[in-house]
């Protein structure tokens, strides 16, 4: 595993690309979901193909910069999941189950590959959701590669908790408890109606505070979110912390045989490094680095974040290895 200090990650070059984008909206039964992409498979079939997660509370322009810096070389595509930016906005809890939502990925995918497998990319809640996709049997064959920052796989991260709590070990409690105090907002939003009228009541003051502990860079466009931008994605995705607790049992697979690429933030407000400590147990393939970065480290170190991608993206693409399985 490797650690990138922040003054390493400044070699990476700032480039300035200049591309066209275009929106659609994608469906998947009577749910719309909102994407923004440059190309797909289907017109560009020569390109390997790159999916954006994002996650909460946040939306596809999350991934800006790497669509941008990406663009000029692969078919890339970011959507919003369900509940948040432009996508559909289902009421009920259940509907925010990851089992349901991996349904979201498959249509997305579908479109964006023309049924050729893609390489997933996905940050904080759409992280925790792709480890679930990637280790599903059949849903992992629709993905070439899959790197993941800002977001374990959260049943492996919750058990290893748990053991380190219960164990002899002083540091190992010591970690579990930092992580238990640092997870409190998961436990809040098991309250009903309370998060949601409390953000929707105090939006700005509570986004604010959001962007000053997540140290989101000063400039961000996401720092400027008007109300009506922050609650279309702050609300209703707070069932998908619900349904973590509360709903269908979320899939831990056996083994992932997908190539995964980790990058931890070791400035995370949310997660604790140590959390990502059992994920080579399941991982076939699987190449780490802790960054000094925070939660979001797309946007504190996009050029970073955006040549790992890339590299990554290169070294697992079936194009190069003589051709694609079906999707």
């Amino acid at each position: 595993m490797m650690t990138l200090s922040s003054e390493k990650q400044k070699i990476f070059r700032k480039t300035k690309v200049i591309s066209s984008f275009q929106t659609t909206i994608v469906r998947n039964g009577n749910l719309n979901l909102f994407l923004k992409y440059n190309t797909t498979g289907a017109q560009r079939p020569d390109r390997e193909t790159i999916l954006f997660v994002h996650g909460f509370p946040d939306e596809h322009s999350t991934w800006n910069a790497q669509l941008e810096f990406l663009s000029k070389e692969f078919n890339v595509g970011a959507f919003d999941l369900r509940g948040a930016g432009n996508s559909s906005k289902p009421e009920k809890q259940k509907d925010y189950n990851a089992q349901v939502i991996f349904q979201d990925f498959e249509a997305v995918i579908r479109f964006m590959g023309n049924g050729k497998p893609v390489h997933l990319v996905a940050h904080d809640w759409g992280a925790l959701l792709s480890w679930g996709f990637v280790g599903d049997l059949e849903y992992s064959k629709m993905i070439d590669s899959y790197t993941a920052m800002g977001g374990p796989h959260p049943i492996l991260a919750r058990n290893l908790m748990f053991r380190y709590f219960f164990s002899t070990n002083p540091r190992k409690i010591w970690i579990a408890l930092k992580q238990l105090v640092k997870s409190w907002y998961i436990v809040f939003f098991q309250i009903p109606w309370l998060p949601g009228f409390l953000i929707s009541t105090f939006t700005m003051f509570v986004w604010k505070f959001l962007m000053y502990e997540a140290e989101i860079p000063k400039g961000d466009p996401m720092r400027s979110f008007t109300k009506e931008e922050i609650l279309k994605s702050a609300i209703h995705p707070i069932n998908l912390y619900r349904e973590l607790l509360q709903g269908k049992k979320y899939p831990t697979p056996e083994r992932i045989h997908v190539p995964v690429r980790l990058l931890i933030p070791i400035r995370d407000m949310a997660i604790s490094p140590e959390c990502y400590d059992s994920h080579a147990v399941i991982c076939d393939s699987l190449e780490t680095t802790r960054v000094d970065s925070n939660h979001w480290i797309q946007k504190e170190n996009p050029d970073f974040v955006s040549e790992t991608i890339r590299n990554f993206v290169l070294r697992n693409s079936s194009l190069k290895r003589g051709g694609r399985r079906d999707a």
